[in-house]
């Protein structure tokens, strides 16, 4: 898996805080916490955190890094045990 380009990426993050203004966080802090795991795993922080509210938040958030070719990377009470919220494609 290859990171998105840059445009991509931009352009992702820019449709997503004109949809959810500052529930969109792209703090160094908070991307770390969101890619912390308790394995052997390097951590890769994603590109920027959603906190989502509704499930039509979950809904706008896929359609929109969908059309901007971006991963999701789902997020829940963040045990990782395994690593999966290492987002080493971006996102």
């Amino acid at each position: 898996m290859t990171r998105p380009a840059a445009s991509a990426l931009s352009g992702a993050i820019e449709a997503l805080a004109a949809r959810f203004g500052n529930h969109l966080i792209t703090s160094q802090a908070v991307r770390e916490q969101h890619a912390h795991t308790t394995t052997w795993l390097p951590m890769q922080a994603p590109d920027a955190v959603v906190m989502a509210r509704t499930t039509e938040d979950i809904q706008d958030v896929v359609r929109i890094c969908a059309k901007h070719r971006v991963p999701v990377i789902p997020f829940g009470t963040g045990t990782s045990l395994e690593g999966q919220v290492n987002a080493p494609a971006g996102g």
